[in-house]
């Protein structure tokens, strides 16, 4: 139930964070065998706890996000664990919107070493960071956890769990198909283990083969299927500030409702993504949480989520876009369309190697004027070289710079942007949202600077 050291014994925060960073093998290694070993080490810590368990490919952070911004506007103890880390590190380990202290992460991250070292086969970084996670909630006495599936579910390190409160699928699409399958329907297979035995599961809108599995698992796991649809929402007004919805569910109980809902969050699919989430806070009212609209309203319209078409300059116009596969630059196509309608761009172009770099590149043409590739923050990452060539081999014959790092593509791209009077939108990794937020800011105030001399 918990491991207490001498103060000789504990490792610095820099010294604990390089410890559950540490990978030993470069090899991604699904499966929960090294999982259920290392928890009942430190006491089960998972057991204690009740979940919201969050599965799909894209949207999966902004469900968590709002989610755990409604619980704790409802005055639930609300954990929430999420990846990939955006700014730092301890962002992943969230209590009511705060992360875990410095203090807390090194006391607790000594614990999940030790019980490490009692074993043969050692947890993955991921497992460690699930597991320090379960620690802290527990010791938080957290009502309720918003728990992001790292990758896929079946063999995901946070299905662990029990039957959560609820189980949510958002948008299931080709991603990871190496490790997850080569059709819809063996990546939804994979997706839905987190379903489990009579629980409950809320669904975002799914192609045909996707539903088919979901129905299928859910029918053969005894569990309640709850599908959401885009026509849930009517969007009434949309802008760089945000966007305002009414909310229409009808059930077998007739027509649920909420007028002029606010959501600081952009985008169509961020609708989407609002409906699921309204319908999980509809299920966990009928479970006995105390849920109010005030609590809604309040979370929807102050939720933050970096990096998913995220407005951080209107003058001039900069987004950033964590979108990284064909299906989220789907999305920030559509969403340039809509927000600035027969607007180009100079794109930060920065994307991993094993994603369908072509198919997401071509997206983004239309709305090119010019390119300024970067390597994302990943060993998967192609070079900013490669970048360079992929965008030229897709057919584009405009201006590709190709900058010797982020900091100097940051500032190469702002610059010429203001020469050209065009915005600018970074995409293609969420690896990269950090370091772009930081050299952006920094960029931009460095121009102020000079137009005020």
């Amino acid at each position: 139930m918990g491991v207490f050291f001498g103060e000789k014994d504990m490792m610095t925060y820099r010294e604990a964070e390089a410890y559950i960073k540490r990978s030993y093998d470069q090899v991604i290694r699904l499966g929960l065998s090294r999982m259920k070993v290392l928890l009942d080490k430190l006491g089960n810590p998972q057991n204690s706890l009740k979940f919201i368990h969050v599965a799909g490919t894209n949207g999966k952070g902004s469900v968590c996000a709002m989610t755990a911004q409604i619980l704790q506007c409802a005055g639930y103890q609300t954990g929430l664990f999420t990846s990939p880390v955006i700014f730092d590190y301890r962002e992943q380990f969230q209590v009511n919107g705060e992360m875990i202290s410095k203090e807390d992460f090194s006391r607790l991250a000594q614990s999940v070493k030790q019980a490490c070292e009692q074993m043969d086969d050692p947890p993955s970084e991921f497992e460690k960071a699930v597991a320090l996670a379960f620690l802290y909630f527990r010791e938080c006495h957290c009502d309720l956890v918003v728990l992001e599936v790292g990758m896929g579910g079946t063999d995901d390190a946070t299905n662990v769990i029990g039957t959560p409160q609820i189980a949510a699928i958002v948008n299931i699409d080709f991603d990871h198909m190496g490790f997850l399958g080569n059709t819809l329907a063996q990546i939804a297979e994979k997706k839905a283990g987190i379903i489990k035995e009579a629980g409950t599961v809320v669904t975002a809108e799914q192609k045909a083969e996707v539903m088919a599995v979901l129905e299928e698992t859910c029918a053969a796991k005894h569990a309640v299927l709850i599908k959401t649809a885009a026509s849930d929402l009517k969007v009434k007004e949309k802008n760089l500030d945000g966007q305002c919805f009414d909310y229409v569910k009808t059930t077998d109980r007739g027509i649920k409702g909420l007028q002029n809902v606010k959501l600081s969050l952009l985008g169509d699919h961020q609708c989407e993504n609002a409906a699921v989430v309204l319908s999980i806070m509809d299920r966990l009212r009928e479970k006995g949480y105390d849920i109010s609209e005030r609590a809604i309203r309040e979370g929807m319209g102050n939720v933050h989520w970096p990096g998913r078409f995220e407005v951080v300059s209107k003058d001039p116009l900069v987004i950033i876009d964590g979108a990284h596969n064909p299906d989220g630059i789907r999305a920030l196509s559509h969403n340039l369309q809509e927000y600035c309608p027969g607007e180009t761009f100079l794109f930060i172009a920065g994307i991993l190697k094993d994603k369908d770099y072509h198919e997401m590149l071509k997206e983004m043409l239309p709305f090119a004027d010019s390119f300024v590739t970067i390597a994302a923050d990943n060993p998967r990452a192609m070079s900013a070289r490669e970048c360079a060539e992929a965008i030229r081999a897709c057919g584009f014959d405009g201006e590709v710079l190709v900058p010797t790092d982020t900091g100097q593509a940051v500032s190469v791209a702002l610059q010429r942007a203001q020469e050209k009077n065009i915005g600018v939108c970074a995409f293609g990794s969420l690896y990269s949202v950090g370091s772009l937020s930081a050299f952006i800011q920094d960029e931009m105030k460095r121009l102020r600077n000079l137009d005020e001399v």
